[in-house]
Formats: C-alpha cells, sequence, structure tokens
C-alpha cells in the first residue's frame, strides 16, 4: 500500500456545532486530509454556518461517513490516536502532536489510522478511550487547556502533514490488524474465562484490563488467528472434559 493522507481518517464524535465541523474539514482541506467520520452527530450537511465555515471544503462533506458509535466507526482501522487533554488510569501512551505524527506517518503506508476527537464539552467515555493505542495531547499555557475542536483538529493536522511532506519514503512495516478483530478476541478470550468458571462481574475490571491490553499490541491479523486458534482449543478441552466428567 502506498503511503498516502488518504490512509489518514479524521473522527468527531457527537459534535454538537455544525460550526465547528465546517471549520473542521477547512482545516483538513488545507493540510490535505480529505476522510471524515462522525458519530451521531448534529445535522450539518446543509446548515448553513457549516457551510459558511467549511467554503470550499464541501467535498469532504458530500464524502462523510456517520456511524452509531465509536467502535463501529474504527471497525476497519488498525491504529487509532483520541486527542483528548484528561489523563487517568485507561489512558496510557499520551505524545505530543509532532510525535504522534512521527508514528501516524510511519503506518500510513501499510495501514489506515485514524485521529479521534471527542465531544466538545466532554471529550471521550472510558469506554471509548479503551479503544484507543495511543493518546495525542496538546500542550497549553493555561492550567485549564480548552481548545475549539477545529483548532485542535487544525494543530495535529498541521503536523501530520508537516511530517508527511517531509518524509521520503514508506517503511516496511506489517500491517496491524483491524479493531474489528481485536474485538473479536476480546470477546473469545472472555467467553473463554467465563466458561472455565472465572469470576467476574459481566465486563467488570479484568474486561477493561483485557481490552485496552489488547488495543495496545501491535499484532497483525495472523497474531490475532492464533490466539483465537488458542481460544478455541481451550474451549474445545474444556468442553470435554465437562462431557467425560458428566457421563461418569
Amino acid at each position: 500500500m502506498e503511503k498516502s493522507l488518504d490512509n489518514l481518517y479524521i473522527v468527531l464524535v457527537e459534535p454538537k456545532n455544525a460550526g465547528n465541523i465546517g471549520s473542521t474539514v477547512r482545516a483538513m482541506k488545507n493540510m490535505g486530509v480529505s476522510n471524515l467520520r462522525l458519530v451521531n452527530p448534529v445535522n450539518y450537511r446543509e446548515d448553513s454556518q457549516q457551510r459558511k465555515l467549511g467554503y470550499r471544503s464541501q467535498e469532504i462533506i458530500e464524502n462523510s461517513k456517520e456511524f452509531t458509535s465509536l467502535k463501529d466507526a474504527i471497525k476497519d482501522i488498525s491504529l487509532v490516536f483520541i486527542a483528548t487533554s484528561k489523563k487517568g488510569k485507561w489512558k496510557k501512551d499520551f505524545f505530543y502532536p509532532p510525535d504522534a505524527a512521527k508514528i501516524v506517518v510511519e503506518r500510513l503506508g501499510t495501514e489506515k489510522v485514524a485521529v479521534v476527537f471527542g465531544r466538545e464539552d466532554s471529550g471521550v467515555t472510558i469506554n471509548e478511550a479503551l479503544l484507543a493505542n495511543y493518546f495525542i495531547s496538546i500542550p497549553s499555557a493555561v492550567s485549564y487547556p480548552s481548545l475549539n475542536l477545529s483548532q485542535a483538529v487544525m494543530v495535529t493536522v498541521y503536523d501530520i502533514y508537516k511530517e508527511f511532506i517531509g518524509s521520503t519514503s514508506a517503511p516496511q512495516l506489517p500491517q496491524m490488524a483491524i479493531k474489528e478483530n481485536f474485538e473479536r478476541l476480546n470477546e473469545n478470550i472472555w467467553n473463554l474465562m467465563k466458561s472455565i468458571e472465572f469470576v467476574e462481574e459481566e465486563k467488570g475490571l479484568f474486561f477493561q484490563s483485557l481490552k485496552r491490553t489488547l488495543n495496545r499490541t501491535h499484532w497483525t491479523n495472523a497474531d490475532i488467528a492464533v490466539f483465537d486458534r488458542v481460544c478455541k482449543q481451550v474451549r474445545w478441552f474444556a468442553d470435554a472434559k465437562c462431557d467425560i466428567k458428566m457421563e461418569k
């Protein structure tokens, strides 16, 4: 796969202001990024403020895709960054935009990369944060940073574009598995744990820790297939043992 900004996807989670979407696509257009995905957005396609602030960028709006959850929006993506200023137990591996840009551009030659921006007022939820491989933190001079959505997008895509035009060749890196396959493996391991009488509340702390761990790996689809096979074999063995025990 040739390295191209066509492999970069900007994802907005539940944007509440159509004008912010317009300013976002204008920033994307200026930096050569054309793929926009939105999760439960406000009505924006024909909004006058969006069209005004997104001047000469409406082809991005016309080709934008809408989803009902972040999980669905990135299921075909293998590398996911989430831009946020809030740190916490489930948010690790933070990079400033220039450092994140280096990783993004390295990967564009082999896979799809998404940069996710959360809600204007509350960012992303814990469950959404668990889907990230890495996080982007934009430094600010104030103690409580609060960039406008389109400003955050502009800062991030500018650093990516700058890194992109300075790169000379695509690296030979293996393509990471898409998020949909990580989700399947996570469910397979969780169901396996339950089948051997692992005691924990449904999708509690262990499930969240498992999901975070898997999404921090750099496994390929072939790697995922190996662990799927392990889960299947252990389940078969456990079921066979159970049948023998019942017969006795």
